[in-house]
């Protein structure tokens, strides 16, 4: 028999059951090795330096729902404003909801605009 392998009449392998029959067991699945425990963190650790826009799988991934109701003015300027950013980043498409969370942040400091949070997100980085 090979080393490390068990008999297959162990008891470790087989557990009787109430009416005498044996049932095989399953044995855990093996731990990873240091290296594929660390090349898996790296993944992780890679993946989260990364900016918003290419962490995501969808556009509403990581959000919390929030409903905002607008009036038709307010709508127009939204669409003007993702127009612009439209503009700003030419090839790539640019989602409402990542200007209006983009204007969001970009409020309330003077020196923060919205090109600047877009780009924050992953924007321009084409």
């Amino acid at each position: 028999m090979k080393s490390g392998a068990g008999s297959p009449f162990d008891e470790d392998d087989f557990a009787e059951e109430d009416d005498g029959e044996s049932v095989e067991t399953t044995e855990s699945e093996p731990e990873l090795s240091s290296s594929e425990k660390t090349t898996a963190t790296d993944r992780e650790e890679t993946t989260s330096d990364l900016p918003y826009k290419y962490r995501r799988d969808g556009v509403q991934d990581g959000r919390s729902h929030g409903n905002i109701f607008l009036r038709d003015e307010a709508e127009e300027h939204v669409e003007e404003l993702v127009d612009r950013m439209d503009d700003v980043f030419e090839n790539e498409a640019v989602y409402k909801i990542d200007v209006l969370e983009a204007a969001v942040l970009a409020v309330d400091e003077p020196d923060r605009t919205l090109e600047d949070e877009l780009r924050k997100m992953g924007y321009g980085m084409k």
